[in-house]
């Protein structure tokens, strides 16, 4: 560390610019003219012109691929701008999230001590429809190809519902790539079966039950646009902070119940109790975070009681 500390002035150059408001372009030439100048004085990995030349050729190789895969999707891109099909899906999913969130309402507007509007459940059912369609399109594609046709399909939905712009591409970018761990279509995890020489589905199935954690966090980008920071209509040191803890707290507490471990092995009532106060955390305002503190405080009595019950026995055996 001592002696390679020059290496992270790119990322530093990177990040700053970013943050400073330029354009990710401008950062990502600042990161690279960085790169080269400590290449060219650090004395621990000096590069010559040799090494910028066959940098360059690398570079195209990938621009190469990169580019085939983007012409081919420019294809689709163009058919869905020129025909509108990105607006009308928008405008399909918000009248069907609408009309769903009505019915929805009827139903739920009675519970006591929570504030229910059609407005809200409009937004999250509108999240669920344009989610499962990321996941559904982003199937088998490369990361560019599907970044790109989402934005173009399903991102105009989220701008109709009034998502900042940010917050609306990482949400689709998010759950398309998170189809890559999704069956039956989870091309990550059927490589990852063919290294280890496991059942394909098996592993499939394993690696979406594992990861299923993650698909709360692109609501957390909507719903609390203060933890992506760049934000700043939405930023704030207080509200990042809280976020981000009650994010990360939540999505612990429904891995553990995924895991059905704890402290103790968990019985099946205590980890869907555990599961629902993780969504609790993870759902957005200060009264979801005081309903999850009422339903998880049984499992961490039931958790510490069973720990010490068996603690003596395993010290025993030993």
């Amino acid at each position: 560390l001592k002696r390679g500390w020059p290496t992270a002035l790119p990322l530093v150059a990177l990040i700053y610019v970013l943050f400073s408001g330029y354009s990710p372009h401008m950062a990502a030439f600042w990161g690279i003219t960085t790169a080269l100048a400590v290449g060219l004085v650090n004395p621990m990995h000096r590069i010559g012109l040799r090494d910028i030349l066959d940098g360059c050729v690398t570079g195209v190789r990938y621009a190469l691929a990169v580019g085939a895969v983007c012409a081919a999707i420019g294809i689709v891109v163009g058919v869905v701008n020129s025909t509108g099909l990105g607006f009308r899906l928008g405008f399909m999913v918000t009248n069907g999230a609408l009309s769903i969130g009505e019915s929805l309402y009827s139903v739920f507007s009675w519970i006591p001590l929570v504030d229910f509007s059609v407005q809200g459940i409009t937004l999250f059912v509108s999240l669920i429809l344009i989610a499962v369609t990321c996941i559904l399109m982003g199937a088998g594609l490369p990361t560019t190809a599907l970044y790109i046709m989402l934005v173009t399909v399903a991102q105009p939905a989220l701008a109709n519902l009034g998502v900042p712009p940010l917050a609306s591409h990482l949400f689709v970018l998010y759950y398309g790539v998170i189809s890559e761990i999704t069956p039956p279509v989870c091309a990550s995890a059927y490589a990852a079966a063919g290294i280890a020489g496991a059942n394909p589905f098996r592993t499939g199935v394993s690696a979406f039950t594992l990861g299923i954690a993650k698909l709360m966090v692109p609501m957390v980008f909507v719903y609390s646009p203060a933890m992506l920071i760049v934000i700043e209509d939405y930023f704030t040191w207080s509200a990042f902070l809280s976020t981000t803890l009650s994010c990360a707290v939540g999505i612990f507490m429904v891995a553990t119940s995924v895991a059905g471990f704890f402290l103790v092995r968990m019985p099946v009532i205590i980890r869907w109790a555990m599961a629902f106060s993780g969504v609790l955390l993870v759902a957005p305002g200060m009264q979801s975070d005081l309903f999850a503190l009422v339903f998880v405080a049984p499992v961490l009595f039931q958790q510490v009681a069973a720990w010490r019950k068996a603690k003596p026995v395993v010290s025993q055996n030993a």
